[in-house]
């Protein structure tokens, strides 16, 4: 069956849960209107059925959930564009008009280039992820961007953010409210009459380093290129966990409402991102769900037979993890690599993940620590370890 396909990658998520969901509770309803199967029947039937969904969220858990990330970010990436074409109503003066209704508008700081605008708004948060949840938007006027003028108008946005975090205290937060990091979004338009040419060719890459995690904090540099009447920014949202709403997709939505109207004109814009490797857009949802089971238990297979060939204190690094045996245990970790700040990002450990997850012991923990430690040491890294509590 050759559809949905994974370029209707939101259609796919949907149908993910609709399969595993209804694969048990439709029969639970046709049997429960059935009128003559026995009530006795109806209810061992619904509680087998009941039973049978948890075992197999259970045993399916690692997979739906790989599915459900994955899905998402195709999506996200589907819906990304290189370059946004500019809408046939677009005036500078009524964006601007828009953005000074946004907010309460603020004093730059005395750093050049000034921004003509800077508006700040701060909402308290929703959730205990964040201890409060600040939008800045910082806009720039200039009749020929190069490379060095886009550098220093970065810069003037970043340290005229910086100067406004904290601005507004939120009251009555909760204990973990209050611990947690303070959000913040800065959006910085760009309006160019005219744009070097060399800046041009490669102005998407240099929008999307931008800085911040994406998550916690996150600085949108927005391009508009008033000679060519296009739009650029880094336009890939980060997926929804359904836990904390990451602030560069707060970003996308206020230039996506101040600048193009609440609707971006994809028909105009068709200069998508290069295809995710391995997710082939005309693949079929069953043949890449197929596909993903068989890697994931593959996968598995691989790590067991890695560790049982190691042995006590190995460590492994490759593809960005690393494997550590420690006795008859082993340990799966991810590590991210900061090539300028020559640091190593390790996730923090707690458990073990062969032969079987459980927690490790605390002194045990300090002595793998020290090893891993002494490894990256020797590679010219210093560690630092990532907990996500």
């Amino acid at each position: 069956m050759n559809f949905p396909r994974l370029k209707n990658a939101l259609l796919c998520r949907i149908l993910v849960y609709v399969v595993v969901l209804g694969g048990f509770i439709a029969p639970i309803i046709i049997v429960a209107n059935l009128k003559f199967v026995p009530e006795a029947v109806k209810v061992i039937v619904g509680m087998g059925l009941t039973v049978g969904f948890l075992v197999y969220l259970i045993k399916n858990f690692v997979l739906l959930m790989a599915m459900d990330v994955g899905l998402a970010m195709l999506h996200c990436h589907n819906t990304a564009r290189r370059q946004f074409v500019l809408l046939r109503s677009f005036s500078a003066q009524k964006v601007e008009m828009r953005i000074s209704r946004f907010g309460q508008k603020c004093e730059p700081i005395a750093i050049s280039p000034r921004p003509e605008t800077l508006r700040y708004k701060s909402n308290a948060p929703m959730t205990i992820y964040s201890s409060g949840i600040e939008k800045i938007i910082a806009t720039y006027h200039i009749d020929f961007l190069d490379k060095n003028q886009y550098q220093l108008i970065v810069n003037s946005a970043t340290a005229n953010s910086k100067a406004l975090k904290g601005k507004k205290k939120h009251r009555f937060l909760d204990k973990s409210q209050k611990s947690s990091p303070l959000n913040c979004v800065t959006v910085i338009v760009i309006y160019a009459r005219r744009v070097d040419e060399k800046l041009r060719n490669s102005l998407f890459d240099v929008v999307c380093k931008n800085g911040g995690d994406g998550f916690d904090t996150a600085i949108l540099p927005c391009v508009i290129d008033i000679e060519k009447q296009i739009c650029i920014f880094d336009s890939m949202r980060m997926p929804y966990t359904g836990f904390q709403y990451p602030v560069k997709n707060r970003g996308i939505k206020i230039i996506r409402k101040y600048l193009f109207n609440n609707k971006f004109p994809f028909a105009d814009s068709p200069d998508m991102l290069d295809p995710i490797k391995d997710m082939d857009p005309e693949q079929s949802l069953w043949l890449f769900w197929k596909t993903m089971k068989k890697e994931l238990v593959s996968d598995d297979k691989n790590i067991k037979k890695r560790f049982e060939k190691m042995k006590h204190r190995d460590i492994i690094f490759e593809d960005g993890y690393i494997y550590l045996k420690w006795e008859d245990h082993g340990l799966w970790i991810s590590v991210e690599l900061n090539e300028a700040l020559r640091t190593a990002e390790i996730d923090a450990i707690d458990s073990w993940d062969y032969p079987k997850p459980h927690k490790i012991a605390k002194a045990t923990i300090e002595e793998i620590e020290i090893l891993i430690n002494a490894y990256f040491a020797g590679l010219g890294y210093t560690t630092k370890y990532i907990s996500y509590e």
